[in-house]
């Protein structure tokens, strides 16, 4: 699909009138390319010979991966030592090791953008019976957009193959650095796409039945305009708190996606 455009002929026109909707579109002439002035979830504004436009593109902005490194805090929960620490330092990660859950609260608050959680020997004081796989099932229930890779070299009877499922990702304690480099590196990928967390949301909506455009227009106006009320008082007319708050969670970091780019 080609992209799109408003003209503008001043700065000021172009911010008062950018976004409003009923703007006949022209198509953008070929070859013509402009620098980024301000990036809104699908739309980018820019100034292009002295003229504001304002360009739809399918193709949303994205942090490379260098920089995402230096933006992120990773937590290992081993009650033995995990063997890549010192290389995920060297490589610029942030991380840092509890041998089981010192606090609750920092879990619970998502203090860490992405948790290594060995499912076996951690949780028993919280979680008797499950233990890690436990601690899994709390932090989703909790905070269901926090993202988790369990592992673990146990077996696991088949009663528990639900909670592996809440998992972001699954690896085998044996895996070596750079199976768990890969996993770790697509799932903050993923977090600091916009373009992702908006088809996340248009399928959790759909999983529910919400497949209306005025369900998901609603979606995109919350993470526009950065504020979620209006898109979790819709939700909670129809859906339990879970999957309010499911959905309400992602579109919150679709929101802090965007505002990387509007600072």
């Amino acid at each position: 699909m080609n992209p799109h455009f408003y003209g503008f002929t001043t700065e000021s026109e172009f911010i008062s009138r950018a976004t409003r909707p009923h703007l006949p579109a022209t198509p953008l002439p070929g070859g013509v390319s402009c620098t980024s002035k301000y990036i809104r979830t699908d739309h980018s504004w820019c100034s292009e010979g002295g003229v504001w436009v304002l360009t739809r593109k399918k193709n949303r902005p994205e942090l490379p991966l260098s920089e995402i490194i230096l933006r992120v805090r990773i937590l290992v929960i081993d009650d033995q030592d995990f063997p890549y620490i010192k290389l995920f330092k060297r490589d610029g990660y942030t991380i840092e090791k509890w041998r089981d859950v010192t606090s609750i609260k920092a879990l619970e608050q998502g203090q860490y953008d992405l948790i290594l959680l060995d499912l076996q020997g951690v949780g028993a004081r919280v979680s008797i019976e499950d233990q890690g796989l436990g601690v899994l099932k709390h932090i989703k229930q909790v905070r269901p957009s926090q993202l988790v890779i369990a592992y673990s070299n146990a077996e696991f009877p088949v009663k528990y193959q639900s909670f592996f499922e809440l998992a972001d990702g699954v690896l085998p304690k044996s895996a070596d650095y750079f199976d768990f480099k890969r996993k770790v590196d697509d799932l903050l990928r993923n977090n600091f796409s916009l373009g992702f967390h908006m088809e996340r949301i248009s399928t959790a909506l759909n999983e529910v039945g919400l497949s209306g455009r005025k369900d998901l227009k609603l979606a995109k106006k919350a993470v526009r305009r950065g504020d979620t009320s209006a898109l979790r008082q819709h939700l909670s007319r129809t859906l339990d708190n879970v999957t309010v708050e499911k959905i309400v969670s992602i579109a919150q970091l679709a929101i802090n996606v965007t505002r990387l780019w509007t600072q």
